[in-house]
């Protein structure tokens, strides 16, 4: 019989994940082959209805492009909503509460807190073998109150892209790592050319300033995630050198809705350093008659003396609390967790795998920028697992803002910043008192 994987204990054998060269190779039409016999001996299926995936973003739209060997293995079909990422938290709430939720969700992790506590989602086994060979922090991206609720996929973090030639011009091979170094340098790149800018940060972009924070060693709440610590002194010392790159007019005071085209603003020398995650591989491999290969590369994030830290972020696989076949649902969610499949994730739209097998495969041992983000990857630091992170941080960026617009100064804004995180965590804080916090 095959694995049942329903999220509390695993019934029959257990599934023996494999590394996939290729699915050319006869090693992978075996276990394909392997995997649609089982689910038939097994006796799960969808009784003709099919698999329903919601998946967002680049790689939703991308999704079919991974599915064929499944359906030619198991025989399931598999049909992908494709979801853009403004609106799909929403859409999963609202899927919910009209139990319309697909059997399989791709999900931003730092949503888990939020969808577990409205039983949205049904977890993998404690001891699921999709929970190991997972590089450093993914597990824990996707625990709630210790346990893990859905199943690490891709793994991403913030570093920078530079224009060579525009830091070679100012003397630069790379972007100095520590923040001192740094500032030397974005001066020396704007005395050059008064009328543009060092790097970009976007005011409605809260990832640098949230690294910043990231590398003081300082939680971001306190009183058992009931309060907010932004006054903290490490997070003061953060927001105090993020304010001081605008202060210096190193970057512009501008919004992405401000900004337009980034990447075409950066062809044209208006930044040297454009901070990004992994989404920019994909874009710039389809975008390469604008920014040639040899025209950029990427660097770690600037930290106080040295690399730093940044916010640990990624995508994972839940199956629904609702799933209609849910054997089938971690079926294909087995197969999109292989090695194989997440390298052709990466080949397809740049987003990085959890697995380390993937990590040891040809097409990303081998390639300089996957390196780079997989020595940031393993140095990010991990959101704080509340339901409300999402508008904490949301809330944190508007404060600083307004304070690099002149409203605030550091200490003001920071007091700005835990009155309103306080806010936000009022009911936690009442139900804390009475032993129910999630």
């Amino acid at each position: 019989m095959v694995s049942r994987e329903t999220g509390d204990t695993l019934s029959g054998r257990t599934y023996q994940e494999r590394d996939i060269p290729s699915f050319d190779t006869p090693v992978a039409r075996r276990t394909l082959l392997a995997l649609g016999a089982g689910l038939v001996l097994g006796g799960c299926g969808t009784s003709g209805q099919g698999l329903r995936w919601w998946a967002i973003g680049t790689l939703g739209e991308n999704a079919p492009e991974l599915l064929p060997a499944f359906r030619a293995a198991t025989g399931i079909a598999v049909a992908v909503q494709a979801l853009p990422w403004t609106g799909a938290h929403e859409k999963l709430l609202t899927g919910f509460a009209g139990n319309s939720l697909p059997d399989v969700m791709m999900l931003n992790s730092v949503w888990l807190p939020e969808l577990t506590l409205i039983g949205a989602v049904a977890p993998p086994a404690v001891r699921s073998p999709l929970l190991a060979d997972q590089v450093a922090g993914a597990v824990a991206s996707v625990e709630v109150a210790g346990r893990a609720m859905a199943v690490p996929w891709t793994a991403d973090s913030w570093v920078q892209f530079y224009r060579r030639d525009l830091l070679a011009a100012a003397g630069y091979a790379a972007p100095p790592l520590a923040w001192s170094e740094w500032m030397q340098m974005a001066r020396t790149i704007k005395r050059r050319q008064p009328d543009r800018f060092a790097t970009l940060h976007l005011l409605d972009w809260p990832e640098p300033l949230f690294a910043f924070a990231a590398q003081q060693g300082v939680p971001f709440l306190r009183d058992h995630a009931t309060r907010g610590n932004f006054s903290s002194d490490g997070f003061r010392t953060a927001l105090g050198f993020y304010k001081g790159i605008f202060d210096e007019r190193l970057a512009p005071v501008t919004t992405g809705a401000e900004a337009g085209d980034t990447y075409v603003a950066w062809r044209h020398g208006r930044f040297a350093i454009l901070p990004s995650n992994a989404t920019s591989i994909g874009d710039l491999r389809r975008r390469t008659a604008l920014l040639p290969r040899d025209l950029w590369d990427i660097a770690l994030t600037p930290g106080p003396r040295g690399a730093g830290a940044a916010m640990a972020r990624g995508t994972s696989l839940a199956v629904s609390h609702a799933a209609r076949d849910p054997a089938a649902a971690w079926a294909l969610v087995r197969y999109l967790c292989e090695p194989a499949v997440q390298c052709r994730v990466y080949d397809i739209t740049g987003d990085l795998p959890t697995r380390r097998s993937a990590w040891r495969m040809p097409a990303l041992r081998t390639d300089p920028v996957s390196a780079t983000f997989a020595t940031q990857i393993a140095h990010s630091v991990a959101p704080p697992a509340v339901p409300e992170w999402e508008r904490i941080v949301a809330e944190v960026q508007l404060v600083a803002e307004h304070m690099v617009r002149g409203d605030y100064g550091v200490d003001a804004a920071t007091v700005e910043m835990d009155k309103r995180v306080d806010r936000i965590l009022e009911k936690r804080r009442w139900l804390a008192e009475r032993g129910r916090a999630a």
